[in-house]
């Protein structure tokens, strides 16, 4: 099991940390450096960050309590947040991580977020991270946009936090449920499965997390479309930030990504008449 709260799935090489810092899986948004003093998380401070904790304070004050709280910056520059205590399934994924009533949980849980996000009105100079997404539609809301294993925080098999909000911008929920069940299903080969989730029922997987966002059969379609989307478009984002000198991204290009990622997009297509039924 992994440290409690652990964010991200690829540890570079650790740099020294103060005796009070605990290195953590670092997120590959913010490359890695992330620790935990106490019950606070450092994370750099990037362009979008101000936005992101507007957005963060938002949450708390519609009553989403799931989300990190920021509480400024330290004397290194960097954001300070509050801890989420918890269990975070980092590669390899424990069998934990297959749990059909975990995999709800985590719908139930975005789908919470989704509602309180509806009053949130970015400030006018806002920062986001839009990289990997489509152009964002009149009505979309500011979403997480990486709800991966990695990004939950789990207690006593069930969802109860959402981390790294890196990614966080406006978006239409349906691109944020297609990136969520990219991951969670997973939309993914066989062969790039290594968890109880290969051995599973994923169409009854997809079925059973759309079916708590309470999807029509045009939204189900529209999930399917925009996954297809998110993972053309991420295979493009992936090479110009591998090719940009990014080491953690580098990493996972020259690991196959790309093929990886081909094979996923196949398993998409091969059931794509399934999912939207």
């Amino acid at each position: 099991m992994p440290p409690a709260g652990t964010v991200g799935a690829v540890t570079p090489a650790e740099p020294p940390h103060a005796p009070d810092e605990h290195a953590l899986a670092g997120g590959m948004g913010s490359g890695g450096a992330v620790v935990r003093v106490g019950d606070t998380v450092r994370r750099p401070f990037r362009a979008h960050s101000p936005a992101v904790h507007a957005f963060l304070d938002h949450l708390a004050q519609a009553g989403f309590a799931a989300s990190p709280r920021p509480l400024g910056r330290d004397e290194q520059g960097r954001e300070v947040l509050t801890w989420i205590e918890g269990d975070v399934g980092v590669p390899p994924f424990p069998d934990w991580v297959a749990d059909d009533g975990l995999l709800v949980s985590v719908a139930a849980l975005q789908r919470q977020m989704h509602v309180a996000a509806r009053t949130f009105r970015p400030p006018p100079d806002a920062v986001w991270d839009t990289a990997n997404l489509p152009p964002a539609g009149p009505d979309a809301l500011v979403c997480h946009n990486d709800l991966c294993v990695e990004n939950v925080v789990v207690r006593e098999g069930a969802a109860v936090g959402v981390i790294d909000f890196d990614f966080a911008a406006p978006s239409d929920p349906l691109v944020d449920i297609a990136i969520a069940a990219r991951h969670w299903i997973p939309v993914r080969d066989d062969r790039d499965i290594d968890d109880p989730r290969r051995d599973a029922d994923r169409v009854a997987r997809w079925r059973a997390f759309t079916d708590v966002h309470d999807l029509s059969t045009a939204d189900r379609a529209g999930v399917v479309a925009n996954l297809g989307e998110y993972l053309d478009k991420a295979l493009v984002s992936m090479k110009a930030r591998a090719d940009a000198g990014n080491p953690l991204y580098r990493k996972v290009w020259d690991e196959g990504y790309a093929a990886q990622n081909r094979r996923s997009r196949a398993w998409l297509d091969d059931h794509t008449t399934d999912l939207i039924a």
